[in-house]
Formats: C-alpha cells, sequence, structure tokens
C-alpha cells in the first residue's frame, strides 16, 4: 500500500507541473506540420506545372487555327507549344534535351465522336470536322521521397483540343 501511494504521489507531481507540456507537444506536432507544409509545396507545383503545360499546348494548338491550310502540320505545333513553355525560340538541339515532350496529333472526327478518315463521311451524312490535339508531358520533382510516388518525380500532362474547320 505504501509503494502504491507513493506511485500516486508521484504521478500527481508530474501532471500537476505544466512547464514542459508545451515543448512535448510541440515536438510530437512539429514533423507531422514539416510533411504537411511539404506535401502542400509538392502539390502546388505540380499544379502550376499543369497549369503551364496546359497554357502551353493550348498554343501549340492553336497554330493549326493560324495556318489552316496547313492544319495536319504536327511539327510546326509541337514546336510552338515547346517555345511557348520556355518562353523563347528554340533550335532542334535544344528541343531535343528538353525533358518536356510534345505530341500533336491531327485527325477527323464526327460530332458522336467517331474518328475516321478526312476524305470519309459521317454516318449522318455529314463531312467530319478536322481537330487537332496537342500532348505535353513532364515530370515534376519532389522535395521528400513520399512512399506512395513511384521515385522522386509525379508525371504531369496538359492537353488541347482545338477543331480547325
Amino acid at each position: 500500500m505504501i509503494r502504491s501511494s507513493r506511485f500516486r504521489a508521484a504521478v500527481r507531481g508530474v501532471t500537476a507541473c505544466g512547464k514542459g507540456n508545451i515543448a512535448v507537444e510541440f515536438g510530437m506536432a512539429a514533423p507531422i506540420l514539416v510533411l504537411l507544409a511539404f506535401g502542400a509545396f509538392d502539390y502546388g507545383s505540380a499544379y502550376v506545372e499543369k497549369v503551364r503545360l496546359n497554357g502551353a499546348a493550348r498554343a501549340g494548338a492553336q497554330q493549326a487555327l493560324y495556318n489552316s491550310q496547313d492544319w495536319q502540320n504536327t511539327s510546326q505545333m509541337e514546336q510552338v507549344a515547346l517555345e511557348e513553355y520556355v518562353g523563347h525560340a528554340l533550335t532542334p538541339t535544344e528541343i531535343a534535351a528538353m525533358s518536356v515532350s510534345a505530341t500533336a496529333n491531327a485527325f477527323c472526327a464526327c460530332t458522336a465522336g467517331v474518328t475516321l478518315a478526312c476524305t470519309a463521311t459521317c454516318p449522318g451524312g455529314d463531312s467530319p470536322g478536322q481537330f487537332v490535339s496537342v500532348t505535353l508531358n513532364n515530370a515534376t520533382p519532389l522535395t521528400l521521397p513520399y512512399p506512395w510516388a513511384n521515385g522522386d518525380t509525379v508525371p504531369v500532362d496538359g492537353q488541347a483540343v482545338v477543331r480547325v474547320r
């Protein structure tokens, strides 16, 4: 019985003194707060990269609208998209060295979503519309090695589809 009362007195003495509680609580919460901050930073970085890629893809797709006679020139659309991404004109050597990849596709489709040859007719008898799709891909680096991420980067893409005619 004596031991039990000493133990109770010791527990009461520790719980009554609150001088170190804030430091202990901060020490337990700080790692979680730091992980949340890095996660928010990585999410924000990936979001900004997606906005940049979407804008560059849109600029590449709009190139087909500027030159509608040459709307199937996918290499020109890809170059315009990459130049919009970096903000200046690029040489072929610079394009080959970039981590961002651009893919353009010119196709014909009906209003029902059926993709077919540009010389064919749609099921309703209409002529198919001419479309251009531009996609840009990039890998955004992560600040921490998250267990759910595949490696130290996360893939981000941007896409734009425009009807030319």
